[in-house]
């Protein structure tokens, strides 16, 4: 009943008129407003929502009690908005969209062949959402789309975090059980791309760094398309700002645009370590919560609830860092942390390599497999970090667990080489590295498999040598394996039976020993590079820094859905 009001009040209060080429455009104004927002509509009331001016004219939603409903003539997945910015401020309700929020114009191959400039950082629309508002989408097919060059800055508070999510869950029917109401947010920017490697199209293994090389018009010559409608990515800078997202909530999202072919709740498409991604949270969402394709952006304090598929995914020759993750599996979740080269089902060596170095992770699995209960729609079991398919990685000070009450589980931390060996290859060299990390799981670990490294033993690779680990004298310290006779382990705080996410004080085996020694056996990661910072405790969050607390959801719920 809401949409249907909301929808008749836009088609009866928008005056329409017709435009240069016969498009409709909503009637104009003489105030330019997108900045601030509260203008005089008629009649003495002032019209809150967000407007845009674009070749002269004046685009403004419409107010329909507290809400602000912008209709395919303001924004649409085939009508961007291309004017200097566009803001949404805070307001009483939400601001509501029947279609898609596409912000910035598209560059694809064939147009940038044909001498079209690629916008570079900060030379398309920015995208302005204030603090403490609600962005939501009616339709399932709708999302939001940055495009190259283009920025979002969506920049909230612990007290006022910006939500964006779909209609259902705005009128407060939404459950932990709907995923894919909505797309969710893509951003594409200008870094680099190993499907770029030989500076066409699809690549085929045979270019090399010199292909990302700026021509006079194209900048570059990697045009990459992306998940959802066509759209493009990709080119030669890794250090590019694609705007900042700071306590966002992005709920239901990842819907499936055709068989195969789903959107991610976050999905960053060669975006550049400029951006900054901080205290983000996806929560419920059919496909992935985070996903990186190539690029190097950087990420801090965020979270992933109940996410369908991988909860982090990465591939393509992404280069960035991760501190403070907090993964939570409950009514089906495949894994906290899925790593690969091209990501197309090969180990290939394809430059540039694929490399994500994490601190401070908690994974959490449920024990639920896919098909396990009524509803549960994951794409696969529940599990922890999987490494696969020429991927490189390095995991410091992270605990991996399960909610489960006696911690069973599947595998909880797996490298997977049957593809080809260099996953494997370069924990051996010393180029990927775990030290400072504690898995308690029912299953702990596990090798796929591959004959050219049938003797490699990552339980004696964790503990810095065995047989064919031959990682140099300095890595892999200080990992801690409790399984078996060891379990129940005592490694996160749990009083309240719901799902608590914070690292004990002290992290014990089953015998009520402790076993890990916070002061002393973590790793410094500030050390290794100047976006961490020092770590105090294991693992995302601890009850000395809960940093999830009053902005987050999901967490209100049994341990044990």
């Amino acid at each position: 009943m809401k949409k249907l009001f909301a929808m008749t009040a836009i088609a009866s209060a928008v005056t329409l008129v017709g435009c240069g080429g016969g498009d409709i455009n909503l009637s104009p104004t003489n105030i330019d407003n997108s900045v601030d927002n509260s203008q005089s509509s008629g009649g003495g009331s002032t019209n809150a929502c967000a407007s845009y001016v674009e070749n002269g004219q004046t685009f403004q939603g419409q107010q329909v009690g507290n809400d602000c409903f912008y209709n395919a003539q303001f924004v649409s997945s085939t009508n961007p908005i291309t004017a200097d910015e566009v803001r949404f401020g805070r307001i009483a309700g939400a601001h509501i969209f029947e279609n898609a929020l596409f912000v910035g114009a598209d560059v694809d191959a064939t147009a940038a062949q044909n001498g079209t400039r690629i916008p570079q950082e900060g030379e398309g629309t920015k995208l302005y959402v204030d603090a403490g508002v609600s962005m939501v989408f009616e339709s399932r097919e709708g999302y939001v789309r940055i495009a190259r060059g283009s920025q979002i800055f969506a920049q909230g508070t612990a007290d006022a975090p910006i939500i964006f999510t779909a209609d259902e869950d705005y009128e407060g029917n939404a459950t932990e059980d709907d995923r894919g109401l909505w797309g969710g947010i893509q951003i594409n920017g200008n870094g680099r791309t190993n499907k770029c490697h030989d500076g066409t199209a699809t690549g085929s293994g045979t270019g090399t760094v010199s292909d990302f090389a700026a021509t006079a018009n194209n900048v570059h010559n990697c045009n990459q398309t992306a998940e959802g409608r066509p759209s493009t990515y990709g080119g030669n800078n890794d250090a590019e700002s694609s705007g900042a997202l700071e306590y966002v909530v992005i709920k239901h999202a990842g819907f499936e645009v055709v068989d195969g072919d789903e959107l991610n709740a976050l999905t960053l498409n060669a975006v550049g370590s400029g951006t900054t991604i901080s205290h983000v949270q996806t929560y419920t969402s059919l496909d992935d919560g985070f996903e990186m394709f190539g690029g190097a952006v950087n990420l801090d304090h965020i979270v992933a609830v109940n996410v369908g598929d991988d909860s982090i995914d990465y591939s393509e020759g992404y280069n960035g860092k991760i501190q403070y993750a907090v993964v939570l599996h409950t009514s089906g979740s495949n894994r906290c942390v899925e790593g690969d080269n091209t990501g197309e089902n090969r180990g290939d060596g394809i430059t540039p390599t694929t490399k994500m170095i994490i601190s401070n992770l908690t994974c959490i699995t449920s024990a639920v497999d896919t098909n396990g209960g009524t509803n549960v729609t994951s794409k696969g079991d529940s599990e922890g970090p999987l490494y696969r398919e020429g991927v490189f990685f390095e995991m410091y000070n992270s605990l991996i667990t399960s909610n489960d009450t006696l911690m069973n589980s599947n595998e909880c931390l797996e490298l997977d080489d049957s593809e080809g060996p260099q996953t494997i290859d370069a924990a051996q060299s010393g180029t990927s590295k775990a030290s400072s990390n504690v898995i308690a799981c029912g299953e702990a670990t596990k090798i796929g498999a591959n004959v050219a490294n049938t003797g490699f033993d990552l339980v004696n690779w964790l503990a810095g040598g065995g047989a064919n680990a031959q990682t140099p004298a300095n890595s892999n310290a200080n990992n801690v394996i409790i399984t078996g006779g060891d379990l129940p382990a005592k490694v996160i705080v749990n009083g309240t039976g719901t799902r608590d996410y914070r690292t004990a004080a002290s992290i014990q085996d089953g015998s009520n020993t402790e076993v890990f020694d916070q002061s002393t056996q973590l790793t410094d990661v500030s050390t290794i590079d100047a976006y961490f910072s020092t770590p105090t405790y294991l693992g995302g969050a601890s009850a000395s820094d809960d940093w999830l607390d009053g902005w987050t959801v999901g967490f209100d719920k049994p341990l044990n859905p």
